[in-house]
């Protein structure tokens, strides 16, 4: 149980027991190494995957109805070996990087170059606020201060928006590297096998290695 990706998963992971019982609570918590599967997509951003809605969805459906067909019962927490085969089974090859968020750019202007308008129809505010996984205003003023300690839109976006100025200067990207660094594969072998296989809820409801990518 070495390296300190794995030590890092851990940690967020005892973490998330607590943030689940209450963070402010004076009270007793009973830690009995079980999160539960609301915590999922908020451990996947902090171990640096940041799922679509549609991604979580199927993640929490995965775990859900891990054990439906034998007990008739859903699953609604799940312990730490379930979060690492979970991530394994459905992290990304690749980061994100600037490279990425050019071809969004790109493909949000209809593949007429990789600048969009803050503004207008077609403008990245209206694109961000009206289709595919929509956020509202108040959820992008909140990014904002969370990335830049700004919220205010009109201030931290110009009236043209580049894409690598978005990525770099908003978002914080680098050019993106490959997830599985040495640290983390070297955990992964460690303590479940190789990372690239691809784990599946066995028939029994538990989590059994299975060889394939990562889906």
């Amino acid at each position: 149980e070495e390296g300190e990706f794995f030590s890092d998963m851990k940690d967020y992971f005892y973490y998330s027991q607590i943030r689940s019982q209450d963070e402010s609570t004076t009270k007793a918590r009973n830690l009995d190494g079980m999160i539960p599967v609301t915590e999922i997509p908020h451990l996947m951003c902090a171990l640096g995957y940041f799922p679509t809605q549609l991604e979580v969805k199927n993640m929490t459906a995965e775990v859900k109805y891990s054990k439906f067909g034998e007990t008739g019962e859903y699953v609604d927490r799940i312990a730490f070996d379930d979060l690492v085969r979970l991530y394994v089974n459905h992290r990304p090859v690749f980061a994100i990087g600037p490279e990425q968020i050019k071809q969004a750019f790109k493909a949000m202007s209809r593949h007429e170059g990789s600048t969009l308008a803050r503004d207008g129809e077609n403008g990245l505010l209206a694109l961000l606020t009206n289709h595919g996984e929509r956020m509202t205003l108040e959820e992008l003023e909140t990014c904002l201060a969370a990335l830049v300690g700004d919220s205010a839109v009109h201030r931290v976006l110009g009236e043209e928006v580049d894409a690598v100025s978005f990525a770099q200067d908003i978002l914080g990207l680098t050019e993106a590297e490959e997830v599985s660094t040495h640290d983390e594969e070297s955990a992964m072998a460690a303590n479940f096998g190789d990372p690239g296989t691809r784990s599946d809820w066995g028939a029994n409801g538990t989590l059994a290695l299975a060889s394939g990518g990562p889906s």
